[in-house]
């Protein structure tokens, strides 16, 4: 059952990244109203997958596809919010796009043997912050993308076509900034969870050094970036560009991180 949910999903989520992306090219309302559809669906059928785990008394959180399934989750909850509060379409011609390869990798990568670490509550919490942190910055991620496609665009004077569809400089760069405000209190809550959590459970492992080093090098670019925004009002094409810089680093310590 859970891997016939976690198919359909993913059907789900590619059909919504197709329209979506249809959406910015054909001027038809209805594209938009069907991408958002499939999103639902897909999005329904993982929360049914989530809860059905949560039921069976089986961690969410036990390896790594799992966290990668929670981190799509999470990626097109968070979308879905975006799109309620701000009636932003445009975002998820990226958004499922990215929980389209985030559900792909939960196929590529088998569960780890063994006893997870994920059944320690404080690495629970670890897993949650941090996975939530990670798809907050995954859509602040595509609202700088399309800030400097647009602003490069409306320099040079050839936005036309489906570029005339993106959201308002304005509008992605305000965005941008309130999802990484809100995801690097969850990283900050990540980092240490995950140093207490081990400490705490007396696991016979060691923090490697270059997990930390990624870890501290992503939690300071975003402290640098929310810093100057606050103190400088910094904005624009530079902050932007380092909103893109933090999600790679947030991709690099994905990958250098092992959940279980």
């Amino acid at each position: 059952m859970t891997s016939a949910l976690l198919g359909a999903s993913l059907v789900a989520y590619f059909a919504a990244s197709v329209l979506y992306l249809a959406n910015l090219h054909i001027k038809r309302r209805y594209l938009a109203s069907y991408a958002t559809t499939a999103a639902v669906v897909g999005f329904t059928l993982q929360t049914i997958r989530l809860v059905a785990q949560i039921l069976a008394h089986a961690t969410p959180f036990a390896d790594a596809p799992e966290a990668i399934f929670f981190l799509s989750w999470a990626t097109a909850a968070l979308y879905l919010v975006v799109l309620v509060w701000f009636r932003l379409p445009a975002v998820g011609a990226l958004a499922m796009p990215l929980a389209v390869v985030a559900l792909a990798l939960v196929y590529r990568f088998p569960p780890a043997p063994g006893e997870p670490l994920a059944s320690d509550s404080w690495l629970r919490i670890h897993i949650v912050a941090i996975v939530a942190s990670f798809a907050l910055f995954t859509l602040a991620l595509c609202c700088a993308v399309f800030y400097l496609v647009q602003n490069k665009l409306l320099k040079s004077k050839k936005l036309r076509g489906m570029f005339r569809r993106l959201p308002p400089l304005e509008t992605v760069d305000a965005l941008g900034h309130m999802l990484a405000a809100i995801g690097f209190p969850l990283l900050t809550l990540g980092i240490v969870t995950g140093i207490v959590g081990v400490e705490m459970a007396k696991l016979r492992l060691q923090i490697s050094s270059v997990k930390l080093f990624a870890a501290g090098l992503t939690w300071g670019v975003y402290a640098i970036y929310l810093l100057a925004h606050s103190t400088t009002g910094w904005r624009g094409k530079r902050a932007n560009w380092v909103l893109i810089v933090g999600a790679l680093l947030t991709a690099l310590t994905t990958a250098l991180h092992r959940f279980a």
